[in-house]
């Protein structure tokens, strides 16, 4: 048997796999990488727990052709193929690469089944471009951990089980089995960072340090024990998460010094399944952590989150749409409104917010904040402005453009399941329909 063969036996079975009852996954480009993991797998598990799984990017007008060749391998192997197509769109400022990579990503979690074993074709050359990549692009502990040799992905797990493995060793056992592979014409692109980094830089450093390929997967592996050392930490330094919608006091974070504060934030937001900010927005985070005035609002965004600072709470949140001022609608007991803001319905029953049945049978008209509102509750009753009701109750000020208003009238009779009008039954026994608001971010 080939030393390879044993090498990613090792490396599973390390890693925890069980080779004989569980099942895998090749991530299986048809290039010679995976062409050659996909038969040390087909050499080492019944063929019954294999799958190959291909994803076509869609750029290359050959794909298509690559995506037939790739399943007459598998079949000739009586291996199971699955694939798909993706059709990429790249914003502006957006990297081709890094956007292929997250959808081929997306696409084979998506594929993969419960409890199988993704396996991936990432060799030592690779962990070398990776830790090389993100030294230049200044990245910290976690993204020197580089490439993992093993997590949680989708359904089940990925590993990496060449990763002490070199590029060359891979095509010399690909020429000694006779193996076909797919040279993807896109890896001579040198405007692609990595493609440039390894036809101009890597091959120099080969020639100066011929090991530094195994030496970059063991500084990547003692950077993950250092990872584990900070995450430790954290745990420490943050009160319990039971509730991930919920903000943190900030007192939580001001009393450590600025290394722990930085550790924190970052596990914080990493726990909560954010994108981690640049070392610039999480100083600005820093920053707005220690504003003085209690009623201040700051607000830190970077893509795809908005930390806001309010009565002393840090709320971490995914942006929202706008409010939907030019969505108003009209909500009855046969009919709910759901939005971006929620899902508001009536339903049979006394609750914190009541309507009499007529009412709720009738319809309402749901509108938005728009400025000027007040609230009566009562005929006899003065009026406060909505804008001094929401200050009192403590709703934080970026939801408040968000809160569906119930009008009869034009007059306000609820603020969505929080406040409601006081009213005369026109009938004795009238029945009564409570207001419900639902799947909407914290209030207060």
């Amino acid at each position: 048997m080939a030393p390879l063969v044993e090498t990613v036996r090792a490396a599973l079975t390390g890693l925890g796999a069980d080779l004989e009852q569980a099942r895998f996954a090749v991530a299986f480009s048809g290039g010679v990488d995976s062409a050659v993991l996909l038969h040390v797998l087909y050499g080492l598990v019944d063929c019954q727990h294999l799958r190959a799984l291909h994803v076509d990017h869609g750029l290359n007008p050959g794909s298509g052709r690559w995506a037939e060749q790739c399943a007459q391998t598998a079949g000739r192997l009586g291996v199971a193929f699955a694939a798909r197509r993706l059709a990429l769109t790249i914003g502006p400022g957006q990297s081709l690469e890094a956007e292929a990579r997250r959808a081929r990503y997306a696409a084979l979690a998506e594929m993969l089944h419960a409890n199988e074993i993704l396996l991936t074709a990432h060799h030592a050359d690779d962990q070398l471009e990776t830790l090389m990549l993100r030294l230049v692009r200044g990245a910290g502990v976690r993204g020197l951990m580089a490439i993992a040799p093993w997590s949680r992905f989708g359904a089940g797990h990925l590993a990496r089980p060449l990763l002490d493995v070199s590029g060359s060793e891979i095509r010399h056992q690909a020429r000694v089995w006779g193996l076909d592979w797919i040279e993807d014409p896109s890896n001579l692109d040198l405007r692609l960072e990595r493609n440039y980094l390894r036809a101009e830089v890597l091959p120099a450093v080969r020639r100066r340090w011929p090991r530094a390929a195994r030496l970059a997967n063991r500084t990547a592996q003692r950077m993950g024990e250092a990872q584990a050392l900070l995450d430790a930490l954290a745990v420490l330094d943050l009160p319990p998460d039971d509730d991930p919608g919920a903000p943190i006091p900030v007192a939580a974070f001001v009393h450590l010094s600025p290394a722990r504060e930085r550790n924190a934030l970052r596990a914080l937001i990493a726990r909560r399944g954010l994108p981690v900010p640049s070392s610039v927005q999480l100083e600005q985070l820093r920053g707005a952590l220690r504003v003085a005035r209690p009623d201040a609002l700051t607000c830190v965004r970077w893509p795809g989150v908005e930390a806001r600072v309010y009565r002393q709470r840090l709320y971490l949140m995914v942006p929202w749409l706008p409010p939907a001022h030019s969505q108003p609608g009209r909500v009855s007991c046969a009919q709910p409104w759901v939005g971006p803001e929620g899902r508001l319905e009536l339903v049979p029953g006394p609750g914190a917010v009541s309507l009499p049945e007529s009412w709720a049978r009738g319809g309402l008209e749901l509108r938005f904040r728009s400025g000027g509102e007040r609230l009566r509750k009562s005929a006899t009753r003065h009026s406060i402005s909505l804008k001094h009701w929401f200050q009192e109750t403590g709703i934080v000020p970026w939801m408040r453009d968000r809160i569906p208003l119930l009008l009869l009238g034009g007059e306000i009779v609820a603020v969505a399941d929080l406040w409601g009008r006081e009213f005369p039954r026109e009938t004795p026994g009238e029945p009564v329909w409570q207001v419900r608001w639902t799947a909407h971010p914290p209030l207060t």
